[in-house]
């Protein structure tokens, strides 16, 4: 047991001095003894077993106090790399990048749905080799891959419950994706995914109590609190799409709820409801921005109309910015967070979106508890996924959780 423990405990100062030279442009070893209370040669041990992994690198003298000067340290992430794969039901983008998150290589291809998620797993193994190959890089230089899944993901076995994009129920993926791939594979629910990228490489240098929202074709969140992922008893938490908003609404979602905010606010939703409603309105301008056919409509062209004061349309995107609205401040009251960082195809209408969306947030918030909660885009924009999935590995990395 006292083994185990110093082993434990070994890992625990390992993990913690790397964090320090990777936060650092430089430092030395004596600045990590003042930090980290631990004696000297215990950070010297740590600090040549990171040199010795090719983690930390020696980069000249610093500036002397008085004695011999101190050897300046430098997190190298040079010399392993790691994969993301963002899985979408349109495309699938892949991506190599070293451990300072820089992408060397991306390669994407149109998803085929047609053959189940067996298929898919093929695809991604193909991506995988393109990326190996055109990279020039051997499997022992590359430490996993991530990957981001829309769906419902049980963290105790990794098997997705279900997913309504792909319409998968009980898929054992990591099973298939071994059948492939002999990496270290990491996948989670891609909101969770990219509240992890925010959390490693964006704005998670600055909040650690954040929720990540997907405004796109559906409606996602990823929790962060106190720096890390929450996930609830089995990992599905974050299904804030599906909250009952309106019980008494016509509109079902692909969930299959009535009145969920996904079936209200989501672009696929927007687009379902414009639908119906230009029917019996064939003047508005979301037809004409369809190119006078129905079925084209798309959210796209509902915000493109309302842009341009169609009435419908503007009361079509305000009814949905409205619930989503409502929505956001029940995650502020739930989750006290200090900011709410937005992506998805939504947040490209820019000002429209955005200001819609503060101006009904407002008129819900709890007067008595009045605070600046930031209402951020994503660092990463269209990139927010995959460098959530490449950034999930990282961690693990940093983390020591994998093998080298």
């Amino acid at each position: 047991m006292i083994g185990k423990d110093a082993s434990y405990i070994n890992k625990l100062n390992k993990i913690e001095i790397l964090k320090i030279i990777r936060d650092s442009d430089l430092t030395s070893r004596a600045e990590i003894v003042k930090i980290t209370k631990l004696s000297a040669p215990t950070v010297t041990r740590i600090v040549d077993a990171l040199v010795e992994l090719e983690l930390v690198k020696v980069v000249g003298d610093g500036n002397s106090t008085g004695g011999r000067p101190p050897k300046m340290l430098q997190f190298d992430g040079s010399n392993a790399y790691v994969i993301g794969i963002d899985l979408g039901a349109t495309s699938i983008r892949g991506a190599i990048s070293n451990l300072n998150g820089d992408i060397i290589i991306e390669v994407e291809t149109q998803t085929d749905l047609s053959g189940g998620f067996e298929k898919i797993c093929v695809q991604i193994h193909q991506i995988i080799e393109k990326l190996k190959t055109r990279s020039k890089l051997e499997d022992s230089l590359i430490q996993g891959v991530g990957i981001a899944v829309a769906g419902l993901i049980n963290y105790d076995n990794g098997i997705i419950e279900y997913s309504p994009i792909f319409n998968w129920n009980k898929v054992n993926f990591r099973q298939e994706l071994q059948k492939y791939i002999s990496l270290p594979i990491i996948y989670d629910n891609a909101s969770r995914v990219t509240a992890f990228g925010e959390l490693i490489q964006g704005h998670g240098k600055q909040f650690k109590n954040f929720i990540f929202v997907n405004a796109g074709y559906g409606i996602g969140s990823g929790i962060v609190v106190d720096g890390k992922p929450f996930y609830g008893h089995k990992g599905f938490s974050g299904e804030f799409g599906h909250i009952i908003l309106n019980a008494e609404s016509e509109q079902v979602g692909k969930d299959g709820l009535r009145g969920s905010l996904e079936s209200l606010s989501s672009g696929y939703a927007i687009a379902e409801i414009a639908k119906e409603k230009v029917a019996a309105d064939p003047n508005s301008k979301i037809l004409e921005k369809s190119n006078g056919n129905i079925a084209d409509i798309t959210a796209k062209t509902v915000v493109a109309a309302a842009k341009e004061n169609d009435p419908l349309a503007v009361q079509i995107f305000d009814d949905a910015m409205k619930y989503f609205g409502i929505g956001l401040d029940a995650l502020i009251k739930l989750f006290d967070p200090e900011a709410i960082i937005l992506t998805g195809g939504l947040t490209k209408n820019g000002d429209i979106f955005f200001d819609k969306l503060k101006e009904n947030m407002v008129l819900n918030r709890f007067k008595q508890l009045e605070r600046e909660v930031h209402i951020l885009p994503s660092s990463f924009g269209e990139d927010a996924s995959l460098v959530g999935a490449l950034s999930i590995i990282l961690d693990r990395v940093f983390q020591f959780e994998l093998s080298s």
